[in-house]
């Protein structure tokens, strides 16, 4: 019983290792890729009159 339990830290301990390289790989792909949306924020200038419906209170 003790072979199973050092068998399944060590499974654990190798699968959190790969989760990590893979979230390393992961941000480092991240960390080079060009954004194909700008950063600046853009203001919207235009006005636009959206007719809204006024719901009485009571």
């Amino acid at each position: 019983m003790r072979n199973a339990s050092i068998v399944a830290i060590a499974l654990t301990a190798a699968l959190v290792a790969l989760e990590l390289v893979g979230l390393a790989m992961l941000e480092r792909s991240h960390a080079y890729a060009q954004p194909s949306v700008p950063l600046v924020p853009t203001v919207c200038t235009e006005s636009t009159d959206v007719p809204v419906s006024q719901i009485p209170y009571d």
